[in-house]
């Protein structure tokens, strides 16, 4: 090449994207992961969750008792009893998985990290109720699957249609109790900075309100006060779904209450992060 020609130079490093950035849709799925990550490095929140498949086996012993002797079956509420006991791992899983989701985030200024990615505050909000969803499943379904499966093989009058309602009624309360008690602890966590913080307002929300609307109810006559607490409304819906119990009215307010815990945990939760809204991917 002589000295005086030009030779063209091509830069094929670094551009900037100027274009959309698009997210996958299930990039939610990797917060869910990363959260029970960090909840299994607590020794405590490992030992509730396989305490959580214990009372499937003194259920077990009962179903098998049952199958012998019909007159204490028809005494006793198998499901109801089982879903109360699940209810408080249930309760217990939403409290680890919880309190720490958005209070540690804010505490470390982690948001900046999040959505500097391809991610927005949707991705973000759903993949923290992701994980307490399916800690709380595991908890309720996982046992509940195995139980119905071994009525179904000990018990005569169980046929495999009457299992499968099972199973689905299960799983419909499942997301129950994660939508209602998700988004209230994600509502704590989004109004606290530490997550020890959150965790003592859930069980204090968790408790008191179950304790205020029974004590209101039992006062006051009014059974629509019952919808107050997680705890009755819940045990009752599942003693509709699983056991055949007669609708009543006021499990209809109970439902409705459960739906507002929810949708109130839901406004808290985008209030407190209206910084983020314009963060989409």
């Amino acid at each position: 090449m002589k000295s005086g020609d030009k030779a063209q130079v091509y830069d094929h490093g670094y551009t900037q994207w100027h274009g959309p950035r698009v997210s996958g849709g299930w990039r939610f799925l990797a917060i869910a992961r990363n959260e029970i990550r960090l909840a299994w490095k607590e020794k405590w929140f490992r030992r509730v969750a396989i305490v959580s498949f214990f009372p499937l086996g003194i259920f077990g012993v009962i179903s098998l008792v049952q199958s012998r002797l019909q007159a204490v079956a028809e005494l006793m509420d198998l499901w109801e009893q089982f879903f109360g006991s699940q209810l408080i791992f249930a309760m217990l899983m939403v409290y680890y998985l919880g309190r720490n989701a958005i209070a540690e985030d804010r505490r470390v200024g982690a948001f900046s990290v999040y959505f500097s990615r391809p991610i927005g505050l949707a991705q973000y909000l759903l993949g923290k109720w992701s994980a307490i969803a399916m800690a709380v499943i595991v908890v309720i379904l996982g046992p509940g699957l195995l139980l119905a499966l071994l009525r179904w093989a000990v018990e005569p009058g169980v046929d495999w249609a009457l299992c499968l309602r099972w199973i689905a009624a299960l799983a419909a309360l499942s997301l129950m109790v994660a939508l209602s008690q998700g988004a209230v602890i994600l509502a704590l966590s989004a109004m606290v900075q530490r997550g020890r913080t959150a965790g003592i307002l859930w069980v204090i929300v968790y408790f008191v309100s179950s304790a205020l609307g029974s004590g209101l109810a039992s006062g006051t006559g009014m059974g629509q006060l019952r919808a107050i607490g997680f705890v009755e409304s819940s045990t009752n819906l599942a003693g509709v779904a699983l056991s055949g119990a007669s609708w009543y009215a006021d499990l209809g307010w109970q439902v409705l209450g459960l739906g507002l815990w929810a949708l109130v945990g839901a406004a808290v939760v985008l209030f407190q992060l209206r910084h983020w809204w314009r963060a989409r991917p």
